[in-house]
């Protein structure tokens, strides 16, 4: 499971901020494979997205992907960085309302675990 380590990853060149906040270090440590990653022209957290989704026990929820990425070509997809609790219901729905979300936008949505 990610390390609860949060921070400041400051001065990304492919961020339209100064500095993004990160919540663990995988999440730090996806960062820096942004940054250096050919294929992606833009990424932030700082994205604002909230995507609705009903959880078992039938309460609304909203859900906010870590990553917005925009690639060299265009397109664009929200990332979830994942490291336990795949097979959770509630995460199962997140996740499946975030594909959808993406699919009505011509996006895509992709968990990456570790």
């Amino acid at each position: 499971m990610a390390t609860s380590e949060r921070g400041d990853f400051e001065n990304p060149k492919k961020s339209a901020y100064s500095v993004e906040r990160y919540d663990s270090s995988w999440e730090r440590e996806y960062m820096f494979r942004l940054e250096a990653d050919i294929t992606v022209a833009k990424w932030t957290k700082n994205h604002g997205i909230t995507i609705q989704y009903v959880t078992e026990a039938g309460n609304v929820r909203g859900y906010r992907p870590d990553f917005l990425i925009e690639l060299i070509d265009g397109s664009k997809e929200l990332h979830e960085i994942k490291g336990a609790l795949l097979n959770n219901p509630d995460t199962k729905r997140k996740h499946e309302a975030a594909t959808n979300w993406c699919a009505l936008r011509n996006m895509s949505f992709k968990v990456v675990t570790k």
